[in-house]
C-alpha cells in the first residue's frame, strides 16, 4: 500500500468529518502483518482484501470504536460482532455501554495512545456481521445525523460503499437525491466543533471523482477528497518479490525473484497499468498458459491477459511478406516511393518488437506511428489500407476515424465515451470500443488538424503509454496497433489566392522542397497555431512523411490503369458486362482539370464515376438485354495534341456497346 496514499487518507480522517474517496477503489489491497493479526484465524492467509475491508481495518487501527459498512443492498454491516450491540443502541438514540469506550479525549494525532489492542474475532462468523436493521439511505443518514455524529463519548466510522450507485451526479439529481445530499452535509456538520479531530467520520466511496456531486465536494468545506491511485512501480515490484512463487515456472530457466532486483523491476515495468487484482489473476493465467516470468515468456503472458485468446497477428506475420513489403505497397500506391522507403523499416522494427528500445525495455507504445501529410488524393489513405492488408492480412483491419467529426470539445465523448451521469455513458467510445474489439489493427485518424485541441490531448496518452481509459473506466491497449495520422496542412491557399494556384506552385517544387514546405507547415500548426508542440514531439518529426504531387506521367498512367481495372473487376462481380477505355480517354483522365492537378487520384476516380459509371448504370437499367454479355467501349474523339491543349467537351465522348 502506497505510503503517500495512506498518509493522505490519515490526514483526511484527522481533519474532516466527511471523506470522499475515489479512484482505484474496486481493486484488492495488500494487508500488513498487523492488519492480518486482527482478522479471523481462518482468514489470515489472505494476501489481499477488497477496498472496503481495507478501509474498515484502517479505520479501526486509527482508533474508532465502531466501524460499519453501508450500502442499500446489505444495509448495515459492522466489522466485528462486538460492535453490533453498541451500534444498535446508538441508532436507537440511547447511550452506549461503557465497554464501547469513552474516547472523547482520543485523537488520531497520537495513534500509539489512541489505539488499544483489538482481539481477533473467534471465527469468521464474528467478522463482517450484518445487522437486522434495514434502513434505506435517507433514513440511515438521518439516524446518523440525529443519534451518532453529534456524540462525543464514542467514535463511529461509517463507510458508504458504491456511493455513486445511489447518489447521482448533480446534473441528474432528483428531489430524493438532493435530500440525501443535504442530509449527508448536515450529518457531517453535526460533529461538534470542539471534538472535530476526535469525532465520528463518514467515508463515501466513489469510482471516479467526476461522480462526486459538487455540493459535497468542492462546495462543502467540511469534506476532504482523497484519490486512490493504481499500484505504483514499487508496489508492483514488491508483488513479484512476494508472490513470484505462485506463477508457473514455464519452460525457461527459473528466476530467483528474491535476489534478482533487475528482473523484478522489468516485470514491474511490463505490468504498468495493471491493478493489483490483475496481477493476482496473472498467477492463475500463467498456469493455464504454461508461461513463466522469464524475459521471453512474461511479455507473452501480459499480451494474453490484455488481448484474450486473439491470435497475435505480429507473431503470425510471415517474414517473406516483409521482405517484399516495398514491392507489395508499390503495387497499390503509385508515385510515392520515397514515403514507402520510410515506412518499410518501421514495419520491420514493429515486427521485431523494436519500436522504442531507446525509451524503455518495457515500452508499451504503439508498434509504429506515422503522420502522412500532402495534397488530397495522392495516396495517404490508400497506403494506410495497404499497410493494414500487408501486416494484418485484411484491409478491414483499418480502423478509420474522420476527425472532422470531432471539431468540438464535447465530441470527445463520442470518441472515448461519455463521463458518468451523461447520456451514452454505458455505451463506451467509438475509438475505445473499436480498438478493444480489434487490438491488432491500423488506427487511422484522418484530417487530424480538424479535431479540437482538447481531443488531441488524448493522443499524448496513446502515443506515450499505449493505452486509453474510456468513460466507464475500461482500459484499452494500443500497444499492438499502428497509429497513422493524415493531414492536408500546407495546401491552404494564401490570402487572396486560389487552391489551383497553390497546387500549381507545389507541382513546380522538387521533392526536397515539398518536404520542407509541408513539414514546416505541420510544425507551424502544432507549435504556433495550436500551441501544442508536445503532440508533434510524441509523433516525432522524422515520422512526418510527405506525399508529393502526382506529376509523373508513369505514375498517372499506372493509377489510371489500376482504377479502370478495379472498376472492371467490380463490374464483372455484379453485372455480366465488361469495360474498355481507349488510350484517348485515358489521356483525357490524365490531363482533365478536375483530375490529378486538383484532386489527385480521387479526382480521377470521380471522373470515372461521372463519365463511365453513370452511363453504364443508365444503359443497364434501360436496356439490360442489349448490354448483357457485352463490352462498353469509352472513347474521346480528339487528337492527343487537342486533348493536351484544348478545353474538355463532353460532346466528344463516345460510348459504344461491342461484342465480347
Amino acid at each position: 500500500m502506497s505510503a503517500t496514499w495512506r498518509a493522505n487518507f490519515g490526514d483526511a480522517v484527522l481533519l474532516d468529518p466527511l471523506i470522499l474517496v475515489h479512484g482505484n477503489v474496486k481493486d484488492v489491497f495488500p494487508l500488513d502483518e498487523e492488519a492480518r493479526s486482527r482478522m479471523p484465524a481462518e482468514l489470515r492467509g489472505q494476501s489481499a482484501v477488497t477496498f472496503d475491508v481495507w478501509l474498515a481495518l484502517e479505520l479501526e487501527r486509527q482508533g474508532f470504536d465502531i466501524v460499519c459498512l453501508y450500502d442499500p443492498i446489505t444495509r448495515i454491516t459492522v466489522l466485528r460482532r462486538s460492535m453490533a450491540a453498541p451500534l444498535r443502541v446508538l441508532l436507537a438514540g440511547q447511550a452506549p455501554p461503557a465497554s464501547a469506550g469513552a474516547v472523547a479525549a482520543r485523537t488520531p494525532a497520537n495513534k500509539a495512545e489512541a489505539s488499544t489492542p483489538v482481539a481477533s474475532p473467534a471465527s469468521g462468523a464474528d467478522w463482517l456481521v450484518a445487522l437486522d436493521e434495514k434502513q434505506v439511505p435517507k433514513d440511515f443518514v438521518r439516524n446518523l445525523l440525529v443519534n451518532v455524529m453529534p456524540r462525543t463519548d464514542v467514535r463511529v466510522a461509517v463507510v458508504f460503499r458504491f456511493m455513486d450507485r445511489f447518489l447521482q451526479y448533480t446534473d441528474r439529481q432528483d428531489c430524493n437525491d438532493r435530500e440525501l445530499s443535504l442530509l449527508i452535509q448536515k450529518a457531517a456538520l453535526a460533529v461538534p466543533a470542539d471534538v472535530q479531530a476526535g469525532g465520528s467520520r463518514m467515508v463515501l466511496v466513489f469510482d471516479l471523482e467526476t461522480q462526486v456531486p459538487q455540493e459535497i465536494n468542492t462546495l462543502f468545506p467540511a469534506a476532504h477528497s482523497v484519490f486512490v491511485p493504481p499500484p505504483t512501480l514499487e508496489e508492483r515490484e514488491l508483488f513479484f518479490q512476494q508472490f513470484g512463487g505462485r506463477f508457473n515456472p514455464g519452460a525457461e530457466a527459473p528466476v530467483d525473484l528474491a535476489n534478482a532486483a533487475g528482473h523484478r523491476l522489468l516485470l514491474a515495468q511490463l505490468s504498468d497499468g495493471l491493478r493489483m487484482q490483475d496481477l493476482h489473476s496473472l498467477t492463475l493465467l500463467s498456469h493455464r498458459e504454461q508461461l513463466g516470468l522469464s524475459a521471453k515468456e512474461f511479455p507473452l503472458l501480459i499480451a494474453r491477459f490484455k488481448f484474450g485468446t486473439r491470435e497475435n497477428a505480429w507473431a503470425k506475420l510471415d517474414a517473406e511478406r516483409l521482405r517484399t513489403a516495398k514491392q507489395t505497397l508499390q503495387k497499390r500506391v503509385k508515385g510515392q516511393d520515397e514515403v514507402i522507403d520510410e515506412v518499410v523499416p518501421v514495419l520491420i522494427r514493429a515486427k521485431l518488437g523494436m519500436s522504442d528500445l531507446a525509451g524503455s525495455v518495457a515500452s508499451s507504445k504503439p508498434r509504429g506511428a506515422f503522420f502522412f501529410v500532402g495534397p488530397t488524393g495522392v495516396g495517404k489513405t490508400e497506403l494506410s489500407k495497404a499497410i493494414a492488408e500487408l501486416i494484418f492480412g485484411d484491409e478491414r483491419s483499418l480502423l478509420r476515424f474522420d476527425m472532422s467529426e470531432y471539431s468540438e470539445e464535447h465530441q470527445q465523448a463520442r470518441l472515448i465515451g461519455a463521463p458518468p451521469g451523461y447520456v451514452g455513458f454505458d455505451q463506451g467510445g467509438q475509438l475505445t470500443n473499436a480498438v478493444h474489439q480489434k487490438p491488432f489493427s491500423v488506427v487511422l485518424f484522418d484530417e487530424i488538424e480538424k479535431a479540437h485541441g482538447r481531443i488531441l490531448d488524448k493522443f499524448l496518452q496513446i502515443l506515450d503509454d499505449g493505452r486509453l481509459t474510456d468513460g466507464m473506466g475500461k482500459t484499452v491497449y494500443f500497444s499492438e496497433s499502428i497509429i497513422i495520422f493524415t493531414s492536408n496542412i500546407g495546401t491552404a491557399p494564401p490570402k487572396g489566392g486560389s487552391t489551383d494556384d497553390t497546387y500549381g506552385r507545389l507541382g513546380q517544387l522538387s521533392y526536397e522542397e515539398i518536404c520542407r514546405h509541408f513539414r514546416g507547415a505541420v510544425r507551424e500548426y502544432f507549435v504556433n497555431v495550436l500551441g501544442r508542440p508536445e503532440i508533434l514531439n510524441r509523433i516525432g518529426e522524422d515520422n512526418v512523411l510527405v506525399f508529393k504531387m502526382l506529376n509523373s506521367g508513369d505514375a498517372k498512367s499506372q493509377i489510371i490503369a489500376q482504377l479502370i481495372e478495379n472498376m472492371r473487376v467490380a463490374l464483372r462481380e455484379r453485372q455480366p458486362v465488361d469495360l474498355h477505355c481507349t488510350s484517348a480517354f485515358k489521356r483525357l483522365l490524365a490531363v482533365h482539370p478536375s483530375g490529378f492537378d486538383r484532386n489527385g487520384a480521387r479526382g480521377v476516380r470521380n471522373l470515372l464515376n461521372r463519365y463511365v459509371l453513370n452511363r453504364l448504370a443508365s444503359d443497364l437499367f434501360l436496356e439490360p438485354k442489349q448490354c448483357r454479355g457485352r463490352i462498353l467501349r469509352v472513347d474521346y474523339e480528339a487528337s492527343d495534341e487537342d486533348i493536351d491543349t484544348k478545353p474538355f467537351h463532353a460532346n466528344l465522348l463516345r460510348y459504344e456497346w461491342i461484342d465480347a
